[in-house]
């Protein structure tokens, strides 16, 4: 089930997952239960549209249980791979629940209000009722522990693969020089400590940053004339991306998958991020590491990987390369059916 409207990481991985799954074991048929919203970027795979629309911002299954019932039962589903986020709390059949990352709860639980507490209890009594939770990293991993008490032993780790594309050579099409920053604009990316970083460099030379990704709740209108914004763009693009930048900046204070460095890394490129969330976890000491709470160190950090000698520099993308290869959607696919297979 996927109700995240556009294109987003979850539709991504959803579609590559169950590719490599029908790979893998063909016996094993995929229906994506979808929004109206999402419905055309999963074309080409068996779907379902929910008719009521989707509101994003709200958590638990944004369509009555009825419907969805009726759904499910007419598709002939045995068992639901649904987000999190949007998952049913008592589905009529087994469920396997999956999230990238636990943004959505961290912020009631600071706020502490009785709605936001209502809607903490009903995610928990949505893991409660699930058969297993597939998590991309050992840090959402000990979060589901800590935040919502789900034992260790019901949740699969299932790092997110990164496709060879991001390490065949790409034809640059953007002016270089530049920074590029990947995701979407949301204040958990921290756009705005990403921005004072880069003023440091606008009367240094010719750089600019290149922003890749949806548009989140920190869009600006205008983002001034050294920024290409770019919403969407093809896989071999974005690979491009990687490829020809000065240096990929990771300016969020919070990363549940590593999607981002893992591409980065696979693609060669020299990266700058904060020592946060799942990103030690996947890069080890790849990165250039700075505070990002401080735009200070974040150009500190950025000038020292534009000083990194030649030699060293291709010394370390080769090791970048190697080490993000073992990072692959079989690897991640095998490890998906393991949750189903405890059904």
């Amino acid at each position: 089930m996927s109700l995240e409207p556009g294109y987003c990481g979850e539709t991504v991985y959803l579609r590559k997952v169950f590719a490599r799954v029908r790979d893998l074991q063909p016996e094993t048929t995929g229906i994506f239960i979808t929004s109206a919203e999402n419905n055309e970027f999963f074309a080409g795979c068996d779907r379902v549209v929910l008719e009521q629309p989707v509101d994003a911002s709200v958590i638990g299954l944004p369509a009555s249980e009825r419907e969805f019932t009726k759904t499910i039962e007419s598709a002939g589903i045995d068992v639901l791979f649904s987000s999190l986020r949007t998952a049913p709390a008592k589905p009529r059949v087994p469920q396997v629940l999956y999230t990238m990352d636990l943004q959505f709860i961290l912020e009631p639980l600071a706020k502490g209000r009785w709605r936001d507490k209502a809607m903490v209890k009903r995610v928990v009594q949505t893991c409660e009722n699930a058969v297993a939770i597939v998590a991309p990293s050992e840090f959402i991993r000990r979060q589901l522990l800590e935040l919502l008490e789900v034992p260790l032993d019901r949740v699969v780790v299932a790092p997110l693969g990164v496709s060879d594309v991001f390490a065949e050579p790409q034809a640059c099409w953007v002016q270089q020089p530049y920074f590029l920053s990947v995701g979407a604009t949301r204040a958990s990316k921290n756009v705005e400590g990403l921005l004072r970083a880069f003023q440091f460099f606008e009367s240094r030379g010719p750089h600019s940053l290149v922003i890749a990704g949806l548009p989140g709740d920190r869009e600006f209108r205008d983002w001034g004339p050294r920024v290409m914004r770019i919403q969407q763009c093809p896989e071999n693009a974005l690979a491009a991306l990687y490829q020809h930048c000065e240096a990929v900046v990771c300016s969020s204070f919070y990363e549940g998958s590593g999607v981002m460095v893992l591409e980065a890394m696979r693609a060669g490129a020299q990266l700058v991020a904060g020592r946060v969330g799942a990103i030690p976890e996947f890069a080890g000491n790849a990165p250039i590491y700075c505070n990002p709470q401080n735009a200070g160190m974040i150009a500190s950090a950025i000038q020292r990987a534009m000083d990194i000698e030649p030699e060293k520099r291709k010394r370390r993308a080769l090791y970048m390369t190697n080490a993000a290869a073992e990072y692959t959607w079989d690897n991640c696919a095998w490890k998906t059916l393991q949750a189903f297979r405890t059904w």
